[in-house]
C-alpha cells in the first residue's frame, strides 16, 4: 500500500498507542506465571508473533476485560517459532526455550533472517545450551536446553540480548551473574526490571552486573501497559511541524523515549508536558539544529531525523551504529529518504548530520521498517508537493490505525 500525504494543517487530540516494549514483556511474564491479566496490550503484528510463541510454550489467554493469561506449568520446546518480523520476541524466546531439553527451531521472515544474534546464542551456550545456527547466528536457529545457572560476560549488540538473559536465568537450576560489558538501549532493560519486579523476580544490579538467583517463580497477578512513548514522538512532530496535537494518555514510564519532549524543547519546540494529567501539548515551531546522542534512544532517530531536516543550522546524530542492525540498516534507509526528498545530509559512522531546509516533496520507501514509514509520512504535511510513502502498510507493526489518526487531526491522505 503506498499513501500520499499532502500539504495540511493538523490541529486536534490524539491517543498513541500502548506500548510495545511493555506489550512484548507482560505477555512472556503472564505466561511464566500461574494466572495474570494485561490491560490495554498493544495488538500488533509484533506483538501478536511474541503472543503466538507464548501459546507454543503452553500458556493460554483469552480476552476479556483486558487479556486473560493461565500461564505454563513447564515451558514446552521442541516445536517451530515463528517470529514474524520481531526480533524481541526471537531474543527473548531464545533464552526461554533453552530451559526446555526439548531441540525448538525459531525463524521470522527475510528480515528477521539477516539480524545476527551471536552474543545471545553464545552466552546461552556458555551457560549450557546446545545451539545451532549460520555464522552469526541468525534465523533460523536450532535450540535446546538446559541452561543452568552460572557467570557469564555478555558484548551485547541489542538490549535484547540483555533482556532475554534477564528472563531466562531467574528459572535455571543454579545462581547466576550476567556481567553486561557494553550495550545501548539501556532504557529497555529498565522495561524488563519493571517487569520483573512487578512479576516477584528479584534480581541484584549493580551499574552493568546482575545478580540472580536460579528457580525463582514469576507471579504477575496484573499489568497495565502504558502509551508507547517511540508512538507519541510522531504525534509530537506532527505538531511541531504542521500546526497544534494534543498527545493524550501520555503517562511517564520507564520508557527511555519519553526523552522526545526534552530533544524537541532544546530544538526550540514549543511543547509542554502536564506530567500528572498525562497530556502533551506540540505546537508548530521555528525548530534549530542540535547534536543528539542516540546510544539510548534508537527508534527515536528516524523522528528527529525528521525534524531535522526542517530546523535551521546542522543537527548531528551520534552514537548510533545499533541503527544499522535493526529491521533494516536506518541509518541508511533515513539517509535515502532524506537524499531523496532533497535534504542535505551526511552519513557518518555512528549516525548522521543533517542540514535543514525546506522540503519540496517527493518519494520515499519504509523499506519494510515501519519506523520509517510513520516518521517520513509526516513530512508531506509540510512539502510543497506531497510525499508518496512507499509501503506504508508496514506502520501495522506497532501503530495500527495510524493514518486515520493522522486524518482525524487534520492530515490530507489518499492512496497512491
Amino acid at each position: 500500500m503506498d499513501i500520499i500525504v499532502e500539504r495540511s494543517e493538523v490541529n486536534g487530540r490524539a491517543t498513541p498507542p500502548p506500548s510495545k516494549s511493555y506489550t512484548h514483556r507482560a505477555f512472556l511474564a503472564s505466561s511464566l506465571s500461574r494466572s495474570s491479566v494485561v490491560h490495554n496490550p498493544l495488538i500488533s503484528d509484533d506483538t501478536l508473533a511474541t503472543l503466538r510463541c507464548c501459546m507454543l510454550i503452553g500458556a493460554r489467554a483469552v480476552k476479556r476485560k483486558g487479556l486473560v493469561f493461565r500461564g505454563c506449568d513447564e515451558i514446552e520446546g521442541g516445536k517451530y517459532f515463528y517470529c514474524s518480523n520481531s526480533g524481541t520476541t526471537l531474543r527473548l524466546f531464545l533464552g526461554i526455550l533453552s530451559l526446555s531439553k526439548e531441540r525448538s527451531v525459531l525463524d521470522g521472515d527475510d528480515s528477521l533472517r539477516k539480524r545476527p544474534n551471536y552474543e545471545l546464542a553464545m552466552a546461552l551456550k556458555e551457560l549450557g545450551a546446545v545451539v545451532r545456527g549460520s555464522g552469526k547466528m541468525e534465523a533460523p536457529v536450532w535450540i535446546r536446553g538446559i541452561v543452568k545457572g552460572g557467570e557469564v560476560n555478555l558484548k551485547a549488540k541489542s538490549s535484547q540480548f540483555v533482556s532475554s538473559l534477564l528472563f531466562t536465568l531467574p528459572l535455571a537450576k543454579g545462581d547466576s551473574v550476567l556481567n553486561v560489558l557494553d550495550v545501548k538501549s539501556k532504557p529497555y532493560i529498565d522495561i524488563t526490571l519493571h517487569v520483573l519486579e512487578e512479576s516477584g523476580i528479584e534480581i541484584e544490579r549493580e551499574n552493568d552486573t546482575f545478580y540472580i538467583d536460579g528457580e525463582q517463580e514469576f507471579n504477575l497477578r496484573k499489568f497495565y501497559v502504558p502509551s508507547d512513548f517511540s508512538s507519541a514522538s510522531y504525534l509530537i512532530a506532527a505538531g511541531i511541524l504542521a500546526g497544534k496535537v494534543i498527545v493524550e494518555r501520555a503517562f511517564d514510564s520507564k520508557q527511555g523515549d519519553k526523552k522526545i519532549v526534552e530533544i524537541v524543547r532544546e530544538m526550540g519546540g514549543r511543547i509542554r508536558w502536564d506530567v500528572e494529567r498525562g497530556v502533551i501539548v506540540a505546537e508548530k515551531s521555528e525548530l534549530e539544529g542540535i547534536e543528539v546522542d542516540a546510544g539510548d534512544i534508537p527508534d527515536l532517530v528516524p523522528t528527529i531525523a525528521v525534524l531535522a531536516s526542517v530546523a535551521r543550522g546542522r543537527t548531528v546524530i551520534r552514537n548510533a551504529e545499533h541503527l544499522r542492525f535493526k529491521e533494516i540498516d536506518r541509518i541508511e534507509g533515513i539517509y535515502r529518504n532524506l537524499k531523496g526528498l532533497g535534504v542535505r545530509v551526511e552519513k557518518r559512522k555512528d549516525g548522521l548530520e543533517i542540514v535543514g531546509g525546506e522540503i519540496d516533496g517527493g518519494v520515499v520507501d519504509s523499506f519494510g521498517d515501519h519506523r520509517m514509514a510513520l516518521a517520513f509520512s509526516l513530512l508531506g504535511l509540510i512539502s510543497k508537493k506531497g510525499v508518496l510513502v512507499r509501503n506504508a502498510e508496514v506502520v501495522s507493526v506497532s501503530f495500527p490505525g495510524y493514518f486515520e489518526v493522522l486524518k482525524r487531526i487534520g492530515a490530507k491522505l489518499m492512496p497512491a
